[in-house]
């Protein structure tokens, strides 16, 4: 079993002057937390991400593999050092290939001075190759500070910086600027006449005059992770592969489904007397909650009026969660989609856990309309008055993952596995959901005509059971950037106040993803 610490401990900051971050010794976390490739061109040896590649392998690892599953004990790899990879959830984030520092990925503590304390290092010893003891090389070595150390200054110095367009980030932005300032890269908040290299757009896709860069949305995005479109893909892939989709609870599309809804729930009543389910009814193009309910029988739901203008999914209630401190909670865990051909997924090592207000008891006829017992989501949470905004990450309303991964560890639960069973619902997922985004993507963007590339940010809400089997609930095209909160000073005034745990998860998932899309990466490694 992994120390607390492994499993996921509260992060510890140790940045380096410039702001980057330095390498740290095994079993250390800095701010933030390492983004780990977990596609088939990153690690060929981890979980693929599409069952065509799969079957290119051979032995136990490709039987892994088909089940998009990591071989147990094998780490990620192609992003990190194996000794770094093998790290579970709460470890430093991604280092970049060559920070922006000079600093290369993966050096040794006291090797990540700043370039300024490097080069009178490099003086004081005499830059380039050392004689014999006693023997200063002539020439040799008052040349070899410009030719070397004022070379590589010179070029990382001449390098142009890497250019952002930020003007349509939105709630994303103060996060976006944070992490911007951090790698030190050049931001246009206003826009750019010129090309940028990245465009970060706070919403979707919408924007047809860029034709080169990148761009953090993909076309269509936001329709294919609608509730309706979600149930659809998945329960695609129930039908064909049900143990390996057994993530997401039964659920039915209203109101065109509702007369199948009412003859299986009574089907499945008659076969188990027993059985006492509870539903839940989310609107499709509902957020934060919104419009949700739940329901005993389905002759609760509200057919009349808002349901036949405004679809809706309804899905089986998971009754027996895990709860901490008697609450139950849920997990969003931030997935990077950085590309669709390949397939390349990145997942995030450390997450948010949001938490109900109100202790949790199972849902009965008198309690179901209490939602701060049963929803989890933050934005209706936030109106309760037992809601804790704290500066802890262990503790309050909202906690890091690797905080209750901490927690979950020191009580002996296997969180190798948790994370294993996380990453395999991630990749299979984005699997059902990747036929139809390509579709979106090359009728928007043709191969052959100018156009960005595009990586974008998902949300995903997770909810463990009670024993730890991770449920996929929904998966949010834009989640919230944002790291701070409303704060009412009095009735109808409100401020804005720091939160640190966001500021904690989200500045790291949106500073290691311009990391990840450096353009300027494959460039350096081109001259390399």
């Amino acid at each position: 079993m992994a120390s607390p610490e492994e499993a996921g401990g509260p992060a510890r900051s140790q940045n380096g002057r410039d702001g980057h971050s330095t390498s740290l010794p095994a079993g250390r976390s800095e701010r933030g937390h390492r983004l780990t490739a977990i596609g088939p061109s990153r690690a060929p040896s981890a979980a693929p991400l599409s069952w065509q590649r799969a079957g290119s392998g051979g032995g136990g690892r490709a039987e892994a593999a088909r089940r998009g599953m990591e071989p147990a004990g094998a780490p990620p790899q192609g992003c990190a050092p194996a000794r770094e990879a093998e790290e579970p959830p709460g470890s430093p984030a991604l280092p970049a290939e060559e920070p922006q520092g000079g600093q290369p990925a993966g050096a040794p503590p006291g090797e990540g001075a700043p370039p300024a304390a490097a080069e009178r290092e490099r003086g004081r010893r005499g830059a380039g190759p050392q004689g014999p003891p006693g023997r200063a090389t002539r020439g040799r070595g008052r040349r070899a500070p410009g030719r070397r150390g004022g070379e590589e200054g010179g070029r990382a110095a001449r390098r142009p910086r890497v250019t952002v367009d930020s003007s349509k980030a939105k709630t994303s932005l103060e996060a976006l600027k944070i992490s911007l300032r951090q790698l030190r890269w050049r931001e246009f908040p206003f826009g750019r006449r010129l090309p940028c290299d990245i465009y970060w757009h706070g919403v979707s896709f919408h924007d047809n005059d860029i034709f080169s860069g990148q761009v953090n949305k993909f076309p269509g995005m936001t329709e294919m992770v609608r509730k309706i479109t979600l149930s659809r893909a998945v329960r695609t892939m129930q039908d064909l592969f049900p143990l390996e989709y057994n993530f997401y609870p039964r659920s039915w599309i209203l109101p065109e489904e509702f007369p199948l809804f009412v003859t299986e729930v009574r089907m499945m009543k008659d076969s188990d007397p027993s059985w006492k389910p509870t539903f839940i009814v989310k609107p499709d193009g509902g957020c934060q909650g919104e419009g949700i309910y739940l329901i005993k029988d389905p002759s609760d739901i509200r057919l009349t009026g808002s349901i036949q203008s405004r679809p809706a999914v309804v899905q089986e209630y998971i009754c027996k969660p895990l709860l901490v401190d008697k609450l139950k909670f849920d997990i969003r865990l931030y997935v990077l989609l950085k590309s669709l051909e390949p397939l390349e997924i990145y997942i995030a090592k450390d997450g948010l856990s949001r938490f109900c207000t109100e202790p949790y008891q199972e849902p009965t006829l008198k309690n179901l309309h209490q939602v701060f017992m049963h929803l989890t989501n933050y934005s209706l949470n936030i109106h309760s008055g037992n809601f804790i905004h704290s500066d802890n990450v262990n503790t309050g309303s909202k906690r890091t993952f690797s905080s209750i991964l901490c927690r979950l560890s020191s009580r002996g639960a296997d969180v190798k596995k948790l994370w294993s069973d996380i990453i395999s619902l991630v990749i299979k997922t984005i699997i059902a959901l990747t036929p139809e985004l390509k579709v979106y993507y090359q009728s928007d963007i043709p191969a052959g005509k100018p156009g960005p590339t595009c990586f974008q940010i998902l949300g995903f809400d997770i909810l463990l059971m009670k024993n730890l089997k991770p449920m996929l609930l929904e998966v949010n095209a834009n989640p919230s950037m944002r790291i701070e909160h409303e704060q009412e000073l009095s009735p109808g005034v409100f401020e804005n106040v720091p939160s640190p745990v966001d500021e904690e998860v989200k500045v790291a998932v949106i500073r290691d993803t311009l990391r990840l899309v450096d353009p300027q990466k494959k460039k350096r490694k081109d001259v390399q």
